[in-house]
């Protein structure tokens, strides 16, 4: 009884805040944008959850589990249904040969200096090199992240720059196709054993296997679904078959420890290439994203998390690095004949927000890799989030001061 209770108050939660999510509201304080971005939400679950008053428990957590893998797997197809070669080949070639440099000089910073934090700080948690090694990957996705909602919102305060947003915009959407695809990479990476509570890493010739089935099936139930709708009209029973068909794909990917996220989102690429009613689709798909979204959000603070000022020295340290990256990307990146991002370096103050994709990531991580030093990646990534969203708003004042200055 409690469980249903939890879900019916998570449901409600979730459809009646996304009615304001994002919203194209005048001001640009922080509050107001705390309270419209959804990071509000965040403060809701660490008091109701076990790191407040535990009117959540963690036996209603786990009860509510299936919820959150079939959550992960609609977001995913969602997500994947995005990318549909027509509107890809309308993108400038020179941005894709552009992008990798962008993210990945984020990334592997980040991968640095996280692996050195979380070695030095937590070596007496953390017991072998592979698991700082996983967890110093895990805060690499999370923290080399864009959100495309913020940009959006951010968006009509900047009408002017509009090349700027327009790349913006792109680099973000990739960014977040990218860790995406990076988790179906740790899910064939490691394993988690509950006997004995530790990550190890899988066998070396059953990583590759791991990883290619996981394509398999994200790929051929894209076909499926494809298939199955092809002559139906009706939205009800189209909304029933992908339902039905993104539910058995999440839990089957949970059944053999893969990433529902990552199997869903290549399930909607699929599916987005194959039909010819793209648009039909995506007004069916659209209006979930939103209340999935603050569920996520509630939940990503509802399990235990690790808080200490090591935790936020290394929140504050990281969204520091990740600034310093992006800055130093588009800088060099305009000094090269090559680049197409003739804009101004400070629009990375635009791609700081971690909120978008990154929450259903660490969720698909923590339901998997319940270890403790999964609570410490769930601790950085709570702080990073909150103080990130706190001077997004910011960001946007410093970014048109300095293309002035320009």
């Amino acid at each position: 009884m409690k469980t249903l209770i939890a879900f019916g108050i998570l449901l409600f939660i979730g459809l009646v805040g996304s009615i304001k999510l994002f919203n194209k509201i005048k001001v640009t304080s922080c509050f107001a944008y705390i309270l419209y971005s959804g990071t509000i939400y965040v403060f809701f679950g660490l008091i109701v959850g076990e790191n407040g008053f535990n009117l959540i428990s963690k036996d209603i957590i786990h009860q509510l589990a299936p919820l959150i893998n079939f959550s992960l797997g609609w977001v995913g197809f969602i997500f994947g249904f995005q990318f549909e070669i027509k509107y890809l080949k309308r993108i400038p070639k020179n941005w894709y040969l552009t992008l990798p440099f962008i993210y990945l000089t984020s990334f592997f910073t980040i991968v640095l200096f996280s692996f050195i934090t979380f070695n030095y700080i937590f070596n007496g948690l953390v017991q072998t090199i592979e698991i700082a090694l996983g967890m110093s990957l895990v805060l690499a996705i999370l923290l080399s992240e864009s959100s495309v909602s913020f940009i959006s919102w951010a968006s009509k305060f900047l009408k002017k720059e509009f090349l700027g947003i327009r790349i913006c915009f792109f680099i973000s959407a990739i960014n977040n196709l990218i860790p995406i695809i990076l988790t179906g990479v740790i899910f064939s990476l490691y394993r988690y054993i509950p006997a004995s509570n530790i990550i190890s890493l899988n066998a070396p010739q059953n990583i590759l296997p791991h990883f290619f089935i996981q394509l398999m099936i994200g790929i051929l139930s894209g076909f499926f679904i494809f298939y199955l709708v092809k002559k139906i009209i009706n939205k009800l029973e189209i909304s029933a078959v992908l339902f039905g068909t993104i539910f058995f794909i999440s839990g089957l990917s949970s059944m053999f420890h893969f990433s529902p996220l990552f199997v869903s989102m290549l399930c909607g690429v699929i599916f987005s290439n194959l039909t010819h009613r793209h648009s039909y689709f995506i007004r069916i798909l659209n209006p979930t994203e939103k209340p999935i979204y603050i569920i996520f959000l509630i939940f990503l603070s509802l399990k235990k998390a690790m808080f200490n000022k090591y935790i936020i020295f290394i929140a504050i340290f990281l969204l520091l690095v990740k600034f310093l990256s992006k800055l130093f990307t588009f800088k060099s990146l305009n000094k090269t004949k090559l680049s197409p991002f003739n804009i101004s370096p400070y629009f990375s103050y635009i791609l700081l927000p971690i909120s978008s994709i990154a929450p259903a990531i660490l969720l698909d991580l923590l339901c998997s890799y319940p270890q403790h030093s999964s609570s410490i990646a769930q601790g950085i990534f709570i702080i990073a989030l909150i103080i990130s969203e706190i001077f997004s708003p910011l960001g946007i004042r410093l970014l048109k001061i300095r293309s002035k200055n320009d």
